[in-house]
């Protein structure tokens, strides 16, 4: 005894639609914010709190302060390097590109397919 289970296309359209439906119904709920709205201020008020938390978050301490004056310090005695280009691995960096490059030049040069179409170039 076979058990044979036959799809009708009239029937299969709906369900697929109503299983993606149903599939994407729920995400925009799931992403909502459970969490209460925050109390309303008025606007001076709320400006009022963030200015002086940005101002103490943005006052650096006195060790702090000493520390970048004397790494400003220390960079404005010392010279400029000559960039990245001048360093070793600037050096290593443009030979790898050049060899590249000139690599690519001579194997287009002598490559050794000859075809109708490059022939005729």
């Amino acid at each position: 005894m076979t058990v044979r289970l036959y799809r009708s296309p009239a029937g299969f359209r709906p369900a697929a639609i109503l299983a993606i439906a149903l599939t994407l119904v729920p995400l925009p709920l799931l992403a909502a914010d459970r969490a209460p709205a925050p109390k309303a201020q008025p606007l001076k008020a709320a400006i009022a709190t963030h200015a002086a938390h940005d101002v103490l978050a943005s006052t650096p301490k006195r060790a702090e302060r000493k520390a970048t004056e004397a790494r400003a310090q220390q960079t404005a005695s010392t010279p400029q390097s000559g960039g990245f280009f001048r360093s070793p691995a600037g050096i290593a960096c443009l030979a790898v590109i050049g060899a590249g490059t000139g690599y690519a030049v001579y194997s287009a040069h002598h490559d050794r397919i000859h075809s109708l179409v490059r022939q005729n170039q």
